[in-house]
């Protein structure tokens, strides 16, 4: 008998192959965030309302885990209530150092996992900022702009490896007013076989 490919559970099942030699096989195609928040490791991380009146860091995120983080978006929303000299955008900082968004160590208001089954929790520090509060070092590594009122919501790709972070600054170009806003990253963990 010629060579054959066995299966390798102790199944005794061997490989189909078709007329025109070619294995047979069958495979379900799933986008990875889905398949990640199927296995629990998909989180929405929302710094929940700010009231703000000015520039303001408002979110921190930073890994814990052995395990990357993938950022596939980041979405920001602000209320009605506020005048502007220009339009407002977002910093994406990577790596900051320093500020009171990181200091006062203020845990977000949401840290949900995306799969309402799992009971996994975040591995990594999420932080929320305040009205006129800070954050520096690190270096700048985007703007997005924003829409005065409304939700904004961005398709990004950000890695974060185990030590590292990302956080956001509104620049609002606010002339007068308060408005509520909220900033949130959403995203997921990929096993470490996957790297």
């Amino acid at each position: 008998m010629a060579d054959q490919l066995l299966d390798g559970t102790g199944g005794g099942y061997l490989q189909k192959v078709g007329s025109d030699n070619r294995s047979q096989v069958r495979a379900v195609i799933e986008y990875e965030v889905i398949h990640r928040t199927e296995n629990g490791d998909s989180f929405n991380w929302n710094t929940g309302l700010i009231s703000v009146s000015s520039d303001s860091a408002l979110i921190y995120i930073k890994n814990s885990s052995d395990k990357q983080m993938v950022i596939t978006n980041i979405a920001m929303g602000i209320f009605d209530g506020l005048s502007y000299t220009d339009a407002p955008y977002l910093t994406v900082l990577r790596n900051p150092t320093a500020g009171d968004l990181i200091s006062d160590a203020t845990a977000v208001d949401m840290a949900s996992n995306r799969n309402a089954g799992s009971t996994l929790v975040t591995d990594g520090l999420v932080y929320k900022g305040k009205d006129g509060g800070t954050v520096s070092g690190g270096e700048n590594l985007g703007i997005l702009l924003l829409g005065k009122t409304g939700r904004s919501f961005f398709e990004i790709d950000l890695i974060l490896t185990k030590g590292t972070s990302f956080a956001l600054h509104l620049t609002g170009n606010i002339s007068s007013g308060s408005a509520n806003v909220y900033a949130a990253f959403i995203g997921y963990y990929k096993d470490s076989e996957d790297i």
